[in-house]
């Protein structure tokens, strides 16, 4: 009886420990992501909350845009500009294409990161 009291408590720490750990990640991928926003340029077009600028205000877009879309889009900016229609609707609604990026993966994913963690007011 003993042996399984002391195999669910370390049972129990083990999962705390993954998802303290988990959430830990995630706010260290939003800064990494932060990060990027600022030093890619992305700051030249777009603003979180505070309005239009060249290109929308990226405010809420993790609620309007699915994590794929987002991915696909930073990733493949020409490719959907030419095949996607949400795509086409904002280069027509701003005059300008956004310009492909050359983001690798890891970047990617910490952008969506930071764009999440500023939609739910952790930024």
């Amino acid at each position: 009886m003993k042996k399984i009291a002391v195999t669910i408590l370390m049972l129990g720490s083990l999962v705390f420990a993954v998802y303290a750990f988990g959430k830990g990640n995630d706010q260290v991928l939003a800064k990494t992501g932060a990060d990027l926003f600022a030093t890619k340029g992305c700051t030249a077009c777009h603003t979180i909350g505070k309005g239009k600028l060249v290109g929308p205000d990226l405010k809420g877009v993790t609620k309007t845009r699915t994590t794929a879309w987002l991915k696909n889009w930073l990733k493949n900016t020409n490719q959907m500009l030419q095949t996607d229609k949400t795509a086409k609707e904002l280069e027509k609604e701003y005059g300008v294409p956004m310009p492909q990026q050359s983001l690798n993966n890891e970047e990617i994913n910490a952008l969506i990161a930071y764009f999440k963690a500023s939609d739910q007011g952790k930024k």
